[in-house]
């Protein structure tokens, strides 16, 4: 990343924490860029220094994997911005993210560089797309290409889309530091 973005940074000797917009984006949309990016910042330490092993390990099978929830949150970055927003449908390569709703195996023996890489080339597709919008569009209502349930009516705003993404991998974030303190390797 260029130095062109602002870097989220927690001063220690102020009470003083901001959330400035990403730079070259509308306002209200770079301050969830910066959102995303923060999240982003914080996973990648999770995670740093975990071995194929590791990425690999999972409790049960009812439980996914370090490496495969990595997958997981670049999926669904993938499937809310691109696929709903942007109406691009998702391939079936992406089935991997999803082992336990598909009934497939968790993907093994990938060293870490293998899901950053995943994850940075999603997200840099998520900031084109987001170049695209403007504030204004945030109230606009999308159907979802994919909604899981064929008789669902569900209808989410951008803006909802945007706080899912960031509230999402925030979530799993949380759940791979546990899986990181229960990891026997």
């Amino acid at each position: 990343m260029g130095s062109a973005h602002p870097t989220i940074e927690l001063v220690t000797m102020s009470n003083n924490r901001t959330m400035p917009p990403f730079a070259g984006y509308p306002p209200r949309i770079g301050r969830y860029l910066t959102q995303m990016e923060d999240v982003r910042r914080q996973l990648k330490k999770y995670v740093e220094g975990l071995t194929p092993e590791q990425l690999s390990w999972h409790p049960n099978d009812r439980v996914e994997s370090i490496g495969t929830l990595l997958l997981h949150i670049a999926a669904v970055e993938c499937s809310w911005i691109g696929e709903d927003i942007l109406r691009r449908p998702m391939d079936d390569e992406w089935k991997i993210a999803f082992p336990i709703r598909f009934g497939i195996p968790q993907i093994k023996g990938q060293p870490l560089e293998y899901y950053l890489r995943t994850l940075e080339a999603i997200r840099e597709q998520t900031k084109a797309d987001l170049k695209t919008l403007e504030d204004e569009d945030l109230d606009r209502l999308i159907t979802p290409l994919d909604p899981g349930d064929p008789s669902s009516t569900a209808q989410f705003s951008i803006e909802w889309i945007l706080y899912h993404v960031v509230d999402h991998e925030a979530h799993h974030k949380g759940q791979i530091a546990v899986m990181k303190r229960l990891l026997p390797l």
